[in-house]
C-alpha cells in the first residue's frame, strides 16, 4: 500500500520536526538559567564541548560515513561550525542581554533566512510572497528590537545589543540549516549531526579553555549544570538530528515554516519558569513577525 507508506512517512517527518522545535523552544529558557552562573560565551561553546565526545564516539561506533568529496566536506564543516559553535554562542551571549521572549521572536524569522539562503544554493529567485512576507516580518522585528516606550517590563529587561546579536546569530543558524540539509541526504542525518558536533567540539574546546577563568565554577548551581546538559544532549544532539532529518525528507523551505510555533511554546515556558511578562507591544510585534514569516512560506506550503 504505497499511499499508506507515504502517509506514515509524512507523519514521521512532522513528528520529527515538532519534537525538535519543542526541544528548541526550551533552549532560551535553559540558556537563561545557565548564563546566571556561567559566562554566556562559554555557555554557547560548552554545548559542543560536552556533546562532541559523545557524538564522535557514536559516529565511530556506528561507522557513520564522513564525506569523501571536497564540496561535501565543506558543507559538513560549515554546517558543524555554524550550527553547533557560532549560532549557540551568539544566542547565549544575546540571551544574557535580553529576554527569552525577545529571543524567541527573533528566532522565529529564521525560516525566512533559511528559505533565502536555500534559494541561493538552488539558484531559484524567491517568490513575490516571500518578499512581501520578509517586509512584514522585518517591520515587526525592527519594532521588537527598537521599541522601548512606556517602560514595559520586556523593554526594560531587553537590550538592543542583545537583540541584534541574536538576529546576527539567526542568519548564521539559517546557513547551518541549509548546509546540514544539503549534506544530510548524501551521508545521512546521523552522520551530519554527529560529525558536525565533533567538528565543532574540536574548534571550541581550546576557546572554552581560554574563557574558563571568566566563570567561577565552584559557584555554578545544579540548575546551571542541568541546563547545560539539556542544551548539549537534548538541544544539540537530539533536536538537530530530528530537524536535519525532517528538512532532508520534508523539504527545507516547507519544513522550516514549522518554526512559527516555536515562539508560542517559548512564551509559555518563559512566563511559567522565568516569570517574564507578556506585554501588548510584545504580542503586537509577535503577531507581525509570525504573520510575515507565514506569508513568506506560502509558496512552499502550496508546493
Amino acid at each position: 500500500m504505497p499511499g499508506h507508506a507515504s502517509s506514515q512517512n509524512i507523519v514521521t517527518v512532522y513528528a520529527a520536526a515538532a519534537g525538535a522545535l519543542l526541544l528548541w523552544a526550551g533552549t532560551p529558557i535553559a540558556m537563561k538559567f545557565a548564563v546566571a552562573t556561567i559566562d554566556p560565551a562559554t555557555v554557547g561553546m560548552l554545548r559542543a564541548v560536552l556533546a562532541g565526545p559523545v557524538a564522535l564516539a557514536v559516529a565511530l561506533a556506528l561507522g557513520l560515513p564522513f564525506p569523501a568529496r571536497g564540496r561535501q566536506r565543506s558543507l559538513l564543516i560549515v554546517s558543524g561550525i555554524t550550527s553547533f559553535a557560532v549560532w549557540p554562542t551568539l544566542l547565549s551571549v544575546g540571551i544574557g542581554l535580553t529576554t527569552a521572549n525577545h529571543a524567541a521572536l527573533i528566532i522565529a524569522i529564521i525560516p525566512i533566512f533559511t528559505g533565502f539562503i536555500a534559494s541561493i544554493f538552488d539558484r531559484a529567485w524567491p517568490h513575490l510572497a516571500w518578499w512581501a512576507g520578509i517586509s512584514i516580518a522585518g517591520a515587526g522585528t525592527v519594532f521588537l528590537i527598537f521599541y522601548r516606550g512606556g517602560g514595559t517590563p520586556d523593554g526594560d529587561a531587553a537590550s538592543v545589543a542583545g537583540d541584534l546579536i541574536i538576529l546576527a546569530g539567526a542568519i548564521v543558524c539559517a546557513l547551518g540549516y541549509v548546509t546540514g540539509a544539503k549534506i544530510s541526504p548524501v551521508i545521512g542525518t546521523w552522520a551530519t549531526t554527529f560529525w558536525g558536533l565533533a567538528i565543532a567540539a574540536v574548534l571550541t574546546t581550546p576557546v572554552v579553555a581560554l574563557l574558563a577563568p571568566r566563570t567561577d565554577w565552584v559557584a555554578v548551581t545544579s540548575t546551571g549544570w542541568l541546563s547545560m546538559g539539556y542544551l548539549a544532549f537534548l538541544g544539540s544532539i537530539t533536536a538537530y538530528a530530528a530537524w536535519f532529518w525532517a528538512l532532508g525528507h520534508g523539504g527545507i523551505t516547507r519544513m522550516s515554516s514549522w518554526q512559527l510555533g516555536q515562539p508560542v511554546v517559548t512564551f509559555v515556558f518563559a512566563a511559567i519558569l522565568l516569570g517574564e511578562a507578556i506585554t501588548l507591544p510584545l504580542l503586537a510585534a509577535g503577531a507581525i513577525v509570525l504573520a510575515g514569516t507565514a506569508l513568506a512560506q506560502t509558496p512552499a506550503r502550496r508546493g
